[in-house]
């Protein structure tokens, strides 16, 4: 009888355990620096999380390929919301207000010979965009007869060795995703960041801040987010949160990053 009591708490108690491990919130994510990584971790993840934490509530995130995590959601209702989502998404459910912002604008050489503080800089200079940054950016459609060369990178190019070999005097990026992606290259080739082959760049924000979102399926689950991250923003939280993943990349960014 002993043995059958020892056997039953056992797995009372294993049962708890994985109801107290269980996340509240399944939440499709991709993996995009900045944002995600392969583990679910990055600047987005700290930013939910402390809004989510501000609810009392435990967000699972299940990272998927970009674009992908779109999918994931509308195919799998055993997700309760999807993030990071574009007004081009479309998704269905009740979208909330944005979570975190991001900042766009050119990377540049550090030591480059021009001086960039608006749009109507760029003017007699080699640019390069990502597919669809003059329709996201209409200012930057706006200067392109003053450009010297404007083309925009397919999928899978290395906008990064084109700035380096000097091909492009800019590229139009998100800045921290851009400080990242540069600062894993460097790492990766075993090179020292500054040296010839990696020379030192910078970042100019040059578009207004664009935010991103999460799509739940229940509104009272969105409207319950909202008022979540409203208190999370008002009291620092998720500045502080997201802190340290801009950290390391300040000598790109400088303070560019908006806070949430």
């Amino acid at each position: 009888m002993k043995q059958y009591l020892t056997i039953f708490l056992s797995s009372l108690l294993a049962v708890q355990a994985q109801t107290a491990n269980a996340a509240d919130v399944k939440v499709a994510v991709p993996v995009l620096s900045g944002h995600f990584d392969a583990t679910g971790d990055g600047r987005s993840a700290a930013a939910l999380r402390a809004t989510f934490r501000q609810c009392k509530l435990k967000p699972q995130f299940v990272p998927t390929r970009w674009g992908q995590h779109w999918q994931a959601y509308e195919q799998d209702k055993s997700f309760d919301a999807v993030a990071v989502v574009w007004d081009s998404a479309s998704l269905h459910g009740f979208t909330s207000d944005a979570f975190i912002h991001q900042q766009n604008g050119v990377a540049m050489l550090a030591d480059s010979k021009f001086k960039v503080r608006t749009i109507s800089d760029l003017k007699g200079m080699k640019v390069l965009g990502f597919g669809g940054a003059t329709e996201m950016f209409p200012s930057l459609a706006t200067v392109l007869p003053d450009l010297k060369s404007y083309w925009e990178a397919p999928s899978g190019f290395s906008t990064t060795q084109a700035l380096v070999n000097g091909d492009v005097d800019a590229f139009i990026t998100d800045g921290l995703i851009f400080a990242i992606d540069y600062m894993v290259r460097v790492k990766t080739t075993g090179a020292t960041y500054g040296d010839t082959n990696w020379p030192k760049v910078k970042f100019v924000g040059l578009f207004p801040a664009n935010g991103d979102y999460v799509t739940f399926r229940s509104k009272d689950l969105r409207d319950r987010f909202n008022t979540c991250l409203a208190a999370a923003q008002e009291s620092g939280a998720i500045s502080m949160a997201t802190h340290d993943y801009v950290l390391p990349y300040k000598d790109i960014v400088g303070d560019q990053i908006p806070p949430y």
